[in-house]
């Protein structure tokens, strides 16, 4: 656009120019989805109805299916095929199964099924309890997909109790000290549901990835390190084998994982982990010990690590861990604004606390924890089991201690590295407008956090082209978070002064 003034002289005429900046529209953020990473039931059970033949064998629609028993763990059970009448039909006598890819019950092998014969000379007459060929048999079957190991996404509860199993056992144990949890990804994902949390990436541990169970969560943190659903981490601390109740094995456990979300966020992938110690955790090395190991803001440690959860299933509460408390933590926080932490927020799905744990939860017991870095929730006035405070284990400053601070931080830098790549900037030639184009595209960008109540405010936005490489386009500003009211102070005092007086009349001498 020529400079239409009365400094230079330009020619009467018709000027046009495009004055537009490119128009970016943020992405959404995910801010509402929990990551849960944990064993699971390691396999899902499926009833379907197929036609069988004895010359030509049928394929049962699923791959990775266990044609026999499995002792476990888990324990699987052998399909089970009956007529539709509800006759039941007998394995290598009436049926046979075949695997003719991959190998016995790997996630590849196809298996089907063929009717057999009375007479294998003959094989037109019926097998011995009267199958015939082109009967239909409703078949109920165990199997493990290819993709059964690789993160899932669900909103629907239903769906996650067919892929992982139960919550809960239906029959109570004998020993009443016994674990009533069936399937811990399940539980995790139902608390996480329960609590706020749009939906849930479940991400189950494969007993193949590795030796012990550290080795396998530290394989399934690997799929999500490029997902930026992930930005609510559960690991499920189950003990077992790897010995998750000895203070050395959880602070290896913790440490993993926060050595997962520092990398995803150095990388852009901002994340907090909510961790949990098992209920048989020994304490040798107390929470706030561990908390003080630790001393990260992507990691928060939840206290109490014994709580009560009502089995229907059974009519009767049981001790569940205290990573489920953490699952809890992490769909309140997905279901909250993301300025808004977890100070005072109530966490649903637990029936209460044991009688030892809860006396043990002292005032002072509970400050000293808090202090460390370790984020307890405690039973209030209105015998609601609240957090006390929504802290991470790093307790040096607000910035790092607040729970929504980092939070605010991770979503703000999500929308703006989304939304530039969204602008189609990068590739074009640098114009003289280019730097205009960078900062119209960024304040817009700022502009939708601040209607989005992710920042308060921005300010100092400043963009330029580097001399050093000119292909290089450099932009800083700088924002205001939300902090969290943490503190009211209110002084009050007595008066004693009712505001009423009265003068006495002076007496005369008689």
């Amino acid at each position: 656009m020529p400079d239409i003034s009365s400094a230079t002289y330009t020619p009467p005429g018709v000027y046009v120019s495009d004055a537009s900046t490119p128009v970016v529209t943020p992405r959404s953020v995910s801010t509402n989805t929990v990551t849960i990473i944990g064993p699971a039931l390691g396999f899902e059970t499926l009833t379907e109805v197929l036609t069988v033949y004895s010359a030509s064998p049928t394929s049962l629609s699923q791959r990775g299916v266990y044609a026999s028993a499995v002792v476990g763990p888990p324990a699987i059970a052998a399909p089970v095929v009956r007529t539709l009448a509800g006759t039941l039909m007998v394995y290598g006598d009436d049926y046979t199964f075949e695997v003719v890819a991959g190998s016995g019950s790997a996630s590849t092998a196809v298996t089907q099924i063929r009717r057999l014969s009375a007479d294998e000379a003959d094989l037109t007459k019926p097998s011995p309890n009267g199958l015939k060929d082109g009967d239909q048999v409703r078949i109920t079957y165990g199997f493990t997909s290819a993709a059964y190991y690789e993160p899932t996404l669900y909103e629907d509860y239903d769906q996650i109790v067919a892929a992982y199993g139960p919550a809960m056992v239906s029959v109570a144990p004998t020993d009443i000290t016994q674990s009533q949890v069936a399937s811990a990804m399940t539980l995790a994902s139902k608390i996480a549901l329960e609590n706020g949390a749009a939906s849930v990436l479940c991400v189950p541990t494969n007993p193949a990835a590795g030796a012990d169970f550290r080795a396998q969560l530290a394989a399934a943190y690997k799929k999500v390190e490029a997902d930026y659903r992930a930005q609510l981490l559960v690991p499920l601390f189950v003990d077992g084998p790897y010995d998750a109740h000895t203070p050395t094995n959880v602070a290896n456990l913790l440490s993993d994982v926060n050595l997962h979300c520092e990398t995803a966020a150095a990388d852009g992938f901002g994340r907090i982990a909510f961790t949990g110690t098992a209920t048989a955790y020994d304490n040798a090395t107390g929470h706030d010990q561990l908390a003080l190991q630790q001393n990260s803001k992507r990691l928060v440690l939840a206290y109490p690590n014994r709580l009560l959860a009502f089995n229907s299933a059974v009519n009767a509460s049981t001790e569940v861990d205290g990573f489920y408390l953490a699952a809890a933590m992490a769909g309140r926080l997905a279901r909250n604004p993301v300025a808004r932490g977890l100070s005072r927020q109530p966490v649903s799905s637990f029936s209460g606390l044991p009688a030892p744990v809860y006396q043990q939860m002292t005032r002072t017991f509970k400050n000293n924890l808090s202090r460390s870095g370790v984020c307890v929730a405690e039973i209030n006035q209105a015998n609601q089991l609240v957090v006390r405070h929504g802290l991470s284990t790093q307790m040096q400053s607000i910035l790092t201690q607040e729970i929504s601070l980092t939070r605010i931080g991770d979503t703000l830098l999500q929308m703006v590295q989304s939304g530039m790549e969204n602008s189609g900037l990068i590739g074009e030639p640098i114009t003289p407008e280019m730097t205009t184009n960078v900062k119209g595209s960024l304040i817009g960008l700022l502009e939708q956090a601040v209607a989005d109540a992710v920042i308060v405010s921005y300010a100092n936005v400043q963009v330029r082209q580097l001399s050093a490489d000119p292909s290089i386009i450099e932009a800083t500003f700088s924002y205001k978070p939300a902090i969290p009211m943490n503190y009211v102070v209110i002084k009050f005092a007595v008066d004693l002064n009712t505001g009423d007086t009265t003068a006495e009349e002076p007496q005369e001498a008689a």
